[in-house]
């Protein structure tokens, strides 16, 4: 345990990311599969490996991010945001959106493509991540077939391409409507006045007191009215102590 406090405390230093804030065990169990699969014997060589080798540094970085992601991931949630939340958000001055913890843009550019096709033309549609190197890969918007395998093949027809290598890369026009920034949830400063944020899949990996500060931080980023979008395995409890109201699977509301 002691060798663990000190690598959290070296990683902190190494790469700028507070593991503190993230549940001892799974990260743990990240790591040192980390370790196996690169034949690293302990902590503090991985440690001199992260200082010593960009290239395995990098990778390491996007690999403790957690980067998964795929297009309209989640269909219960993305019909609730076609049929309700769009509809409901579109009706104030081009409505702004923010994609937290956006990994490779496939969320981002999904709700891109849904106002699209509503006819929706949004303020900001903003994506953010810690990682800037897998921000670099969803601003160029290119995708396995496994990472587009939620969308319709109406979806596809109208906004990819396939390449030849079997690659499906997204239209130009739907990428020149997002704004992809670095942004770490547990440093940086939040922007204000959102209709909708979505931060998916995230906080399953921090601390409850983590995750209690970061949801206040993004109730406070909501207009009134504004919707906050979870995980399906990150129901938020007792959401009115945040100002919020569950009106949905994984879909609240602010009340305040």
């Amino acid at each position: 345990m002691v060798d663990y406090e000190k690598l959290k405390r070296d990683i902190h230093k190494t790469l700028g990311i507070d593991l503190t804030a993230y549940k001892d065990q799974q990260m743990r169990r990240r790591i040192n599969q980390w370790i196996e699969r690169h034949q690293l014997k302990t902590y503090n060589q991985l440690v001199a490996t992260l200082e010593t080798d960009i290239d395995h540094r990098e990778k390491f970085r996007e690999y403790l991010t957690i980067n998964t992601s795929n297009f309209f991931r989640d269909t219960k949630v993305f019909d609730v945001i076609r049929d309700k939340v769009l509809p409901e958000i579109s009706r104030s001055a081009r409505p702004r959106i923010w994609s937290a913890g956006a990994s490779i843009g496939a969320e981002i550019y999904s709700i891109a493509i849904l106002m699209n096709e509503a006819k929706f033309t949004p303020g900001l549609l903003l994506a953010t991540d810690l990682d800037e190197s897998v921000l670099e890969k969803a601003r160029a918007g290119v995708y396995l077939p496994n990472q587009i395998a939620g969308t319709n093949q109406e979806y596809l027809d109208k906004y990819f391409t396939k390449k030849p290598n079997g690659h499906w890369v997204i239209d130009e026009k739907i990428k020149k409507q997002v704004v992809f920034k670095t942004h770490d949830l547990l440093r940086s400063t939040y922007e204000r006045d959102f209709d909708l944020i979505l931060c998916r899949n995230v906080f399953i990996y921090f601390t409850s007191e983590t995750q209690q500060r970061l949801i206040t931080n993004f109730v406070q980023s909501l207009k009134p009215s504004g919707y906050f979008i979870v995980g399906s395995a990150e129901q938020i409890m007792d959401p009115v102590s945040y100002g919020l109201q569950r009106v949905s699977y994984c879909v609240y509301r602010k009340t305040l």
